[in-house]
């Protein structure tokens, strides 16, 4: 229970507040399907806590030999004489490498594949974390009473020899979890492999489908006319753009010919200043009918 809420939270939590990685734009998306947690992501973390169990294990097996006369069984340790003092030091290494493993795992975990001194002290609160987790270690070990009557523990009897055995366990899990990474780091390239197959086969498949709709949503050819149509319509236009200057001439010069050309046109009335007769609309329709024909002419071409 000390372990877990005093020496093994602090790091947990600071652990969490670690900056995200520089090269995390250059993996690829993963699918919305997959899970958080991955497969090989499973194993990283199984592999380094067997890693650590089999660390701190062998570390209070040879704590045991040496402090207990050889002996590592707990049938055989209960024949010493003595035993109980004998047991709680190799106990105290046991702990001591303990807290030292986890206090090292805290920076090996901070990625899967990156080695531990990359950027080893970006993360200030992780550093705050191991500060208060070491003082709380020697608080536990070297406290006379809180040691010795509540914990059971004998930091100050264990020795040099003692501490530098639990030594071991902080250098054992550095050096076989830097190993570890080795394989993981194999596991995501392998992932992102599959995630490249998967994404080239999705695009493909998106391709084709927008241009299997492309084709679908094409509108028919429109009907054009037929070649007859257009050229039976220019004699037409020719010989009423040919009639129009000659209608307007003669309009405009012989008032007379209007009034036969049009028997319903209206007379010429006299101006009230006693001036020349102003001209009726009659002499402006020559010119009217043949923009008329014209425009017509040009409409059905």
């Amino acid at each position: 229970l000390f372990l877990i809420l005093v020496t093994d939270l602090p790091p947990s939590i600071a652990l969490g507040m670690e900056p995200g990685e520089k090269s995390i734009l250059k993996e690829r998306p993963r699918p919305k399907e997959e899970p958080v947690v991955l497969g090989w992501m499973w194993f990283s973390m199984v592999l380094n806590g067997a890693v650590l169990s089999a660390v701190i294990i062998a570390v209070y097996i040879i704590s045991l030999a040496f402090y207990c006369e050889g002996k590592i069984f707990q049938s055989d340790i209960d024949q010493l004489e003595g035993f109980q003092p004998k047991l709680m030091n190799a106990r105290t290494v046991a702990f001591i490498s303990l807290v030292w493993s986890e206090n090292v795992r805290s920076y090996t975990s901070r990625s899967f594949d990156k080695p531990v001194w990359q950027n080893l002290l970006g993360n200030m609160h992780m550093q705050k974390a191991i500060i208060m987790a070491q003082m709380c270690l020697y608080v536990a070990v070297l406290v006379p009473f809180f040691s010795t009557d509540i914990l059971q523990l004998r930091g100050l009897d264990v020795g040099i020899t003692g501490w530098l055995l639990a030594l071991l366990g902080p250098i054992g899990c550095l050096v076989l979890c830097e190993a570890c990474k080795l394989i993981t780091a194999f596991q995501m390239q392998r992932h992102q492999r599959t995630l490249a197959e998967h994404h080239a086969a999705e695009d493909k498949r998106l391709a084709e489908a927008a241009a299997k709709h492309s084709v679908s949503s094409q509108p028919p050819p429109q009907p054009t006319k037929p070649a007859a149509a257009v050229f039976s319509a220019a004699p037409e236009a020719k010989v009423a753009m040919a009639a129009a200057p000659s209608a307007a001439k003669s309009a405009a010069v012989d008032p007379e010919s209007q009034s036969v050309a049009s028997p319903k046109a209206a007379p010429a009335k006299q101006s009230p200043a006693g001036g020349p007769p102003s001209v009726g609309c009659a002499c402006f329709l020559g010119p009217t009918v043949a923009q008329m024909s014209i425009g017509g002419a040009a409409a059905r071409r």
